[in-house]
C-alpha cells in the first residue's frame, strides 16, 4: 500500500478550524502585509482551482487567489473569490502525522515512512488480493475516524505501481492494481506519472516518441 495524505497541511488546518472545510486554503509564508517573499507549502484542491500550487511564489498565489482577510476590506475584490491563508505550523502537523503513522504501524508489519505525509506499507502477511480493497478501505477509514484527515491509498504488487495508483484518483481515492493488472494499468498513463520522471526527462523521452509508461 502507498498511503498519501491529501493536501496534508491544509487538512491539519481544517482540524483546528472546521469552518475551513470546502474553502480554498493556502498554507505558506510571506503573505502578511508588508511581506513580499515567501512560498506556498500546500494548497487545498479548492485553491488549486484558482491556479495556486505548492512551491509557488506567494506573490503569484495572492494574484490568483486574494487573501480573504484583506478582500473583505477591498471593494475591488469579491470575498467569495478569495482564500484563507495560514502560516506553516510544523510542530502541529508533525503531531497529527504521528497519530496517522501510529495507525499505519498498527496495520502493517513493515512501514517505510517517506515524508511527513506519505508512507509505504508491506501488508503481504496481513491480507490477500481478493480482500485487498477492503483492507485498504479499513486503513483509510481508521485514519479518517481516529485522526480526521483524508488519505488516498494505492494498492499494487510493487512500490512504484502503488505510488502511481494512490495518485490516480485523488483526493480521498482508493485504487487497487492486482498482480496481473499492472501492465494494463500503467501502459496508457503519461510518462510524467512515473515517479522519478521530471519535466526535463519527460521532455527528452517525448522527443524520442515515448509518451506513455
Amino acid at each position: 500500500l502507498h498511503v498519501d495524505m491529501d493536501c496534508f497541511y491544509a487538512a491539519c488546518e481544517r482540524l483546528r478550524e472546521p469552518e475551513l472545510v470546502g474553502e480554498p486554503v493556502v498554507v505558506g509564508m510571506g503573505y502578511e502585509e508588508g511581506e513580499t517573499i515567501g512560498a506556498v507549502a500546500t494548497a487545498s484542491y479548492e485553491a488549486r482551482e484558482y491556479g495556486v500550487e505548492s512551491a509557488q511564489a506567494i506573490s503569484t498565489a495572492l494574484d490568483r487567489l486574494p487573501r480573504k482577510a484583506t478582500a473583505d476590506d477591498d471593494p475591488e475584490v469579491d470575498p467569495a473569490e478569495a482564500g484563507h491563508y495560514r502560516p506553516v505550523d510544523m510542530e502541529f502537523y508533525q503531531s497529527v502525522a504521528a497519530d496517522v503513522k501510529e495507525i499505519l504501524h498498527d496495520c502493517a508489519d513493515v512501514v517505510r515512512e517517506v515524508s511527513i505525509d506519505e508512507a509505504y506499507l508491506d501488508v503481504t502477511d496481513r491480507t490477500a488480493w481478493d480482500v485487498a480493497e477492503g483492507f485498504a478501505r479499513h486503513v483509510k477509514g481508521r485514519i479518517e475516524r481516529e485522526v480526521g484527515v483524508p488519505a488516498s491509498v494505492g494498492v499494487a504488487p510493487s512500490m512504484s505501481a502503488a505510488k502511481i495508483a494512490s495518485d490516480h484518483d485523488k483526493p480521498d481515492g482508493l485504487v487497487v492494481v492486482g498482480p496481473g493488472e499492472v501492465r494494463e494499468f500503467l501502459a496508457p498513463l503519461p510518462i510524467s506519472d512515473l515517479h522519478g520522471i521530471g519535466p526535463v526527462t519527460a521532455g527528452e523521452l517525448r522527443e524520442r516518441g515515448i509518451e506513455t509508461i
